[in-house]
């Protein structure tokens, strides 16, 4: 079963990728090249110079438009073809394999289809990226993990593995399906948290998460104890081979009226969510996908995770990570 879903992947952050500079990366099992040109947009070409299979991105550069290759100066403009051979009045006319992307709240993303479909649908615009009320979303953490993007996915379906692994505990108050966005909204009891600890004995709160496809995950939480904390987690799962993932984090808060406040409710808010996805990762990386699980009714609505997922996979394929079995 395919480690690739459709849907639309990060590779980067907006502010991370300035014109003229350019990024390796190792995405969907390929090596890749992300650069900005110098007018500012943004492309993702396949790493290899199509002459004689030189790394564009190791030695090579960005110089306008177009990447160049480090061996021999090919130029490879952000569509994958060749421009120009600055050593030849003839320009072959090859190309190698470029990527479509889009900028959205401060990320950059990838769209991808095994089959070279158009996309079906577009990432989301998080208000709160420009909302002057809200910090803007800041770098939390990123991990490198033995998983499947959709096995991370599923964890927000998974009310009951909140109370015995998080210490928190997770009611469902309703499924929304709507096309590649699954919403599951819940009401939360936090024992656990942290920074809950310094404030109160315990807090209650809501936490709604919605999937975008199986590499967006907005959690958009409110936390009531001596104060009320509104917060926006974004996770951004993305597949790097059939056997790993990377996993970012960007979080932003509602402003406090103080601004020492609200940076310190910030860096207590990204050290809690850490430490809770740090709890996860040893499951995550030695559990067996089950195809076809036992469930009983308080486990959550698994079920309808897994039936809205099998969309984003050729001929409806479930997600299997190579050599398991269900």
């Amino acid at each position: 079963m395919s480690p690739y879903p459709i849907g639309w992947f990060r590779v980067a952050a907006s502010e991370a990728l300035r014109p003229g500079t350019h990024q390796n990366l190792r995405v969907f099992g390929q090596e890749l090249v992300l650069f900005r040109t110098a007018s500012g947009a943004p492309r993702l070409i396949e790493a290899y110079c199509p002459h004689l299979g030189t790394h564009l991105g190791k030695g090579g550069c960005v110089e306008g438009e177009n990447m160049v290759c480090p061996l021999h100066a090919w130029r490879i403009g952000g569509d994958g073809s060749v421009v120009h051979v600055p050593y030849s009045k003839a320009t072959p006319r090859i190309a190698v394999r470029s990527w479509l992307l889009r900028e959205v709240s401060g990320q950059i993303f990838v769209w991808h289809h095994p089959d070279d479909v158009a996309p079906e649908w577009e990432p989301p615009v998080l208000f709160e990226a420009t909302d002057s009320n809200w910090t803007g979303f800041l770098p939390a953490r990123t991990w490198t993990l033995r998983t499947h993007v959709q096995e991370f996915c599923e964890n927000g379906a998974d009310n009951v593995h909140s109370t015995w692994l998080h210490g928190q505990q997770s009611v469902t108050k309703s499924v929304e399906v709507d096309r590649h966005v699954y919403t599951h909204r819940t009401a939360q009891r936090f024992t656990f948290f942290g920074l809950v600890k310094a404030l109160a004995k315990e807090a209650e709160g809501t936490l709604d998460i919605s999937c975008h496809g199986l590499g967006i995950v907005v959690e958009r939480g409110q936390v009531t104890m001596k104060l009320t904390m509104e917060y926006c987690l974004v996770f951004f799962p993305l597949p790097v081979d059939d056997t790993c993932i990377e996993l970012h984090s960007v979080l932003s808060i509602r402003r406090l009226p103080s601004e020492l406040a609200t940076r310190l409710l910030w860096k207590k808010s990204a050290a809690e969510m850490s430490a809770i996805i740090d709890q996860d990762v040893p499951v995550w990386e030695s559990k067996r996908w089950k195809e076809r699980p036992v469930l009983v009714a308080e486990d959550g609505p698994i079920h309808a995770y897994r039936s809205w997922a099998r969309q984003f996979y050729p001929k409806t394929q479930a997600a299997l990570r190579p050599g398991q079995t269900g």
